[in-house]
């Protein structure tokens, strides 16, 4: 009498003869096997010390350009002619060592201020140009933006900036978030000495942005413009 083959022996069967052709496959094989295994432990150690070092520099990066800001900030603070050579040091070493880094390029927009407030306004205004195309969607990019139109309102091209800000206001052109745009709209106004305008901007300002860093500044103009 025949012996009835179970379908659980017959799976495992099948199981066993797999594994003989594997063993088999590794028989042969087994030396591009390794090489494949180490190279893939060779790569992922690669990445895990590049990410250790990228991390580490990034934190080198803003560790010193803390320490440029902070140095910037206390010259400007004491007002007058300050001396922002320190500051400008520790700016262009965050840009001599961190050149692609989002550090070195807000460094890039502080150097552009100090040159600014040195009278080098064509070294600002292309430093400044540059950081506003390459950073136009970012807060580097914003504030250099900021800074371009406040130089063009300096040059007396008021009337063309009232334009190009109105736009931006009424989200028809981009450039600055429209907090940013009313205050330098405003601002704007009170140099053209046209005061009502100037409290409209203002105004709007104080009221649909309460958490704005222009809030402050906007609700003094607006004291003493009574």
């Amino acid at each position: 009498m025949t012996a009835r083959i179970t379908r659980k022996q017959l799976k495992g069967d099948e199981f066993v003869s797999t594994i003989d052709t594997f063993i088999h496959w590794m028989t042969i094989n087994w030396r591009p096997v390794v090489a494949a295994l180490g190279a893939v432990v060779v790569v992922t150690m690669i990445w895990w010390a590049v990410s250790l070092w990228t991390g580490g520099r990034d934190d080198r990066a803003s560790y010193l350009l803390q320490q440029a800001v902070a140095s910037y900030d206390e010259a400007v603070g004491k007002g007058g002619d300050a001396d922002t050579k320190p500051a400008e040091a520790k700016l262009q070493e965050v840009v001599d060592r961190y050149g692609r880094t989002d550090q070195a390029d807000m460094a890039r927009l502080y150097l552009a201020r100090i040159e600014l407030s040195r009278g080098e306004v064509d070294a600002a205004r292309d430093a400044l140009v540059r950081l506003s195309q390459k950073r136009s969607d970012d807060l580097i990019g914003r504030l250099a933006t900021f800074d371009l139109i406040g130089l063009r309102i300096a040059s007396g091209q008021g009337a063309e900036v009232a334009g190009e800000l109105e736009a931006m206001i009424q989200g028809r052109k981009q450039g600055l978030p429209r907090d940013a745009a009313l205050y330098q709209l405003g601002m704007l106004y009170l140099k053209e000495h046209k005061p009502d305008q100037a409290r409209e901007m203002l105004n709007k300002l104080a009221q649909e942005f309460p958490e704005s860093p222009y809030n402050q500044p906007a609700q003094q103009r607006l004291k003493e413009l009574g």
